[in-house]
């Protein structure tokens, strides 16, 4: 159950299959196990990620901070940039998934003023873009040198937050890589946690990598919290699924729906045993039972279509995790 973006970069977000709703892609879900990332393949697939975030950075005036997705805008075509004095909004064409030389940076101390980018320079070095130029400041006229470093990192990663509180930890933001790497190092780095409260979720930018966080997630013995004004949709969801147990409170949202995309078909609109559902088929036996794991998954494709959402009832919550 996936946020829908295109990908930012190629590679940035897996879509699951490679087809239409043929006989050809007609298998046997009721036992088969599929993984889009195998299992023994998850630690280099986030060694990998690691290496390329860590290439993530931006320099203004000689000054170094590294920088991390804060949100997106289809319609504007922008990406936000968090860095440690503020936010860089980067111009981004979506239908080309290639960045744009448009950029501006908004300060934190001064949200008045913005450094707008003039002469820019956008090239790919490696596996990164690499834009740089100078800013002009919009009221004073100084210019300022610029320089940033990006690659897909900076939307698979995601941008959630894991905050350690006493024995709970609470989950916020968009899910990706990242989030599986803050979930490792959670059960390494505090074993006295036990609860996950689920804040604000919105959803996932790769579903593949999600559906092995999730894992650790059930495998950890974690019981998800939902709270009367806590949120969690699409992979969220899925997140919240694994909990070994669940707690819910009367108010709190767990909104689904299809994920996009095989061919121009969204998942509810494949066929039951097209080979499309095979991950996620696997990953919702797996933590939710055989019998009681695909009902649900096939539940929440046919609940809404990609492009909307649906917020689950109580009796729905009542039947699918209680």
């Amino acid at each position: 159950m996936k946020r829908f973006i295109p990908s930012v970069i190629a590679a940035a977000i897996i879509l699951s299959g490679c087809g239409g709703s043929s006989s050809s892609n007609s298998v046997d879900n009721t036992t088969l196990e599929v993984h889009a990332i195998k299992p023994a393949d998850v630690a280099s697939y986030i060694e990998n990620y690691t290496q390329s975030a860590a290439q993530l950075n931006v320099q203004i005036d000689g000054h170094n901070s590294a920088i991390e997705m804060l949100d997106f805008d289809m319609d504007e075509g922008v990406i936000y940039i968090r860095y440690d004095l503020g936010v860089i909004v980067l111009g981004f064409d979506f239908e080309g998934e290639k960045p744009k030389q448009e950029v501006a940076v908004i300060s934190n101390q001064n949200t008045e003023q913005a450094l707008l980018g003039e002469n820019l320079q956008l090239s790919e070095q490696n596996d990164n873009f690499v834009i740089e130029g100078q800013l002009v400041d919009n009221t004073s006229g100084n210019l300022h040198t610029f320089n940033m470093t990006f690659n897909e990192s900076l939307i698979s990663g995601g941008n959630s937050q894991l905050v350690v509180k006493d024995t709970a930890a609470e989950l916020s933001g968009t899910l990706g890589s990242k989030t599986y790497v803050q979930f490792r190092d959670l059960a390494l780095d505090h074993p006295s946690v036990n609860r996950i409260i689920f804040k604000s979720v919105d959803g996932s930018v790769n579903d593949d990598i999600n559906m092995h966080t999730g894992r650790l997630i059930h495998q950890a013995q974690y019981t998800t919290v939902m709270p009367a004004d806590g949120e969690a949709y699409s992979g969220g969801v899925d997140l919240y699924a694994a909990g070994i147990k669940k707690e819910y409170q009367v108010g709190g949202k767990l909104g689904v729906h299809a994920w996009c995309c095989e061919g121009d078909k969204d998942a509810g609109q494949l066929s039951k045993s097209h080979s499309a559902h095979g991950a996620q088929l696997t990953y919702f036996r797996e933590i939710l039972g055989q019998e009681l794991g695909p009902e649900f998954y096939f539940f929440t494709i046919n609940a809404a279509p990609a492009d909307d959402i649906y917020l689950m009832t109580q009796a729905e919550i009542n039947k699918y995790f209680f």
